[in-house]
């Protein structure tokens, strides 16, 4: 947090001002990246209709799967979209920037309403809540999503509710919920154990403590 007002700007020394400088910037940078997170949420992907093409992930990073991305999105999973629908707003951001202003780690919780189906049958009434955990960098000036995808914790029918039934990851071919516990239904809630607060959202320290972006251990540091 800056605590200065505006009519002491100029009693700062040199070096107090790029301080300052360097902490709005940060403060930008959370905005954008809220932003950038957003617009994969409504979107889902870098197809922006009416508006030129643009890309959301990391791709000309060098440790960023760019062909397992490409991939999963020519992989289709309904026949039709004709009744589907994903709705899922993010709430309750943690988000921290690191001192370059160049990497960010965040997480957000997402409450969603959704009518799914697995190939052409009628899409199903479905309640989800789950969280996004995310790293990500700047390629260009621009910041960029470099890993992090929903993680499911409750996917039930709207009626049935979560304690009893739940609904693995929507893939073709249909996947087990032994190999969904393994992907995106890792953290997913099990009402035969304890609930675990995973995955965390960054510490202050996270940079400090874990300085590789590719290191995802950050997403269970509560948990030592």
């Amino acid at each position: 947090m800056i605590d200065i007002k505006i009519e002491d700007l100029d009693l700062l020394e040199d070096e107090e001002f790029e301080q300052i400088e360097k902490e709005i910037a940060k403060q930008l940078s959370v905005i954008e990246v809220s932003n950038l997170r957003g617009q994969a949420a409504i979107f889902h992907d870098d197809q922006h209709i009416g508006e030129k093409r643009r890309e959301l992930k990391a791709l000309k990073h060098p440790s960023f799967d760019v062909e397992g991305e490409m991939k999963f999105r020519s992989t289709a999973v309904v026949d039709s979209l004709e009744g589907n629908m994903l709705i899922h707003p993010l709430t309750t951001p943690v988000i921290e920037v690191n001192k370059e202003n160049d990497l960010c780690r965040a997480t957000w919780w997402s409450l969603g309403i959704e009518a799914l189906s697995k190939y052409r049958e009628t899409p199903t009434a479905i309640i989800s809540v789950g969280m996004v955990p995310g790293v990500h960098v700047k390629e260009e000036g621009e910041w960029k999503i470099f890993s992090g995808a929903w993680q499911r914790t409750t996917k039930n029918e709207y009626h049935a509710g979560w304690i009893n039934n739940m609904i693995p990851t929507n893939t073709r071919p249909q996947i087990s919920m032994e190999e969904d516990r393994r992907r995106l239904g890792k953290y997913a809630y099990q009402r035969d154990e304890v609930r675990k607060p995973v995955p965390c959202p960054p510490k202050k320290d996270t940079f400090d403590e874990y300085p590789d972006e590719t290191d995802m251990k950050w997403l269970e540091d509560n948990l030592k």
